[in-house]
């Protein structure tokens, strides 16, 4: 029997001398373009009694405007000359064929074959298409597939058969909003564009995608989550996404292509689910607490899309504890919100490790933290908005 999984990193066999294990680890269900993964191929005896295998052939396929193989690892077991053939414009990964003095299976036990590796390679076509029509993001499956399985032991043919397949989903790097495989000044200027502004439903186009944590409005939270990541490109797999990215981008009416039901979070604009009140009003910590920058990147921000007549001094802020439930692994989540009354509302979240802050003395031992943190992300905004709007 061959088995088939799918892994970010590769997994971790029981015995790392002839990469054998009992218990295959669950694999991965999605990812996003750029992540560099590997389709690992196991086998397994089909009963009590043991199965010899001395040699193994098989093809992979895949769809190929998603990803690239690029090359394929054989199993320490696998001793004897491997080889294989890469044919991406076809999507396939055909005689991946390897040999070994002889391994021995039953049923609780197996053997890593092979691992395929697959990353993104834009000169092959490789684009994971976000769809500014309807909004959807995916997941689009890799639709994996293999073929002529074929097993060997002293020279006679050995029944093969195969698991079905994992499915793969694969996501695209929402920030990349020219989808040219790099997050640079081109998508920041598209961005602005629509900073500021709400959106209600999938076919918002530009405004959807750059609603990155789906709060329904482009603001300072988005901003935060783009910063983080501006620079990356696809040869760059650690990419940081909103904690509720694909999910909150599929509405519950099944638009787009994912898969299941997903719920979108409650509007907290509607009376019958008010959100949480401010866990302190940030009037209480002037002291202690500073927004250094904040008014000059609103102010570019209104003469570049041109807000005229805004009020910056209307400004006001508080401090919640955001999202529901015990934090997870100490993580305290805390939302800064800045808001104007008349137009707009915005959020930095700070992650730290600790307790949970439930007094005004904890909270101030965080103000020079909160304070370093508010003037880093605003000097890099500031920063990023003047070259942005000069380029425009």
């Amino acid at each position: 029997m061959v088995e088939f999984a799918v892994f970010s990193n590769e997994s971790r066999p029981d015995d790392l001398v002839a990469d054998r294990t009992h218990v295959l680890p669950e694999g991965m269900a999605q990812t996003h373009e750029w992540d560099r993964f590997v389709v690992e191929v196991w086998l397994r005896g089909e009963g009590q009694e043991p199965v010899d295998i001395q040699d193994m052939t098989l093809d992979l396929g895949y769809r190929t405007d998603l990803t690239s193989a690029v090359d394929v690892e054989f199993g320490r077991s696998f001793e004897g000359p491997g080889s294989f053939q890469l044919d991406d414009q076809a999507g396939q990964v055909r005689d991946i064929h390897a040999t070994t003095a002889g391994v021995s299976l039953t049923d609780a036990d197996r053997v890593l074959f092979a691992r395929v590796h697959f990353q993104a390679v834009p000169q092959l076509g490789d684009n994971v298409r976000m769809d500014f029509d309807t909004g959807s993001v995916g997941p689009h499956s890799l639709e994996l597939a293999s073929d002529n399985l074929a097993a060997l032991s002293a020279g006679q043919q050995v029944t093969t058969t195969a698991d079905p397949m994992p499915e793969l989903g694969i996501l695209p790097v929402i920030y990349d909003l020219n989808e040219d495989q790099k997050i640079g000044l081109a998508d920041f200027a598209q961005f602005i564009q629509v900073y500021g502004q709400t959106t209600e439903s999938a076919t918002d186009g530009l405004k959807w995608f750059a609603d990155f944590n789906k709060s329904y409005a482009v603001g300072l939270a988005d901003f935060s989550h783009f910063i983080t990541n501006y620079g990356k490109s696809y040869l760059d797999e650690n990419v940081s996404f909103p904690s509720n990215y694909p999910e909150a981008w599929i509405e519950p009416d099944g638009s787009g292509n994912g898969d299941g039901d997903i719920v979108i979070d409650p509007d907290p604009d509607d009376d019958e689910n008010p959100p949480p009140p401010p866990v302190f009003n940030l009037g209480q910590f002037q002291v202690g607490i500073v927004l250094p920058g904040v008014n000059d990147v609103f102010e570019i921000m209104i003469g570049g899309i041109n807000w005229n007549g805004i009020d910056i001094n209307r400004m006001t802020g508080a401090a919640s504890l955001s999202g529901e439930g015990d934090p997870v692994d100490g993580d305290v989540v805390l939302t800064i919100v800045l808001e104007d009354e008349e137009l707009f509302e915005t959020e930095i979240e700070l992650v730290f490790d600790g307790e949970l802050i439930d007094t005004v003395e904890e909270f101030n031992e965080y103000s020079l933290v909160i304070t370093a943190y508010v003037a880093e992300v605003m000097n890099s905004l500031k920063g990023m908005l003047g070259e942005a709007l000069d380029g425009q």
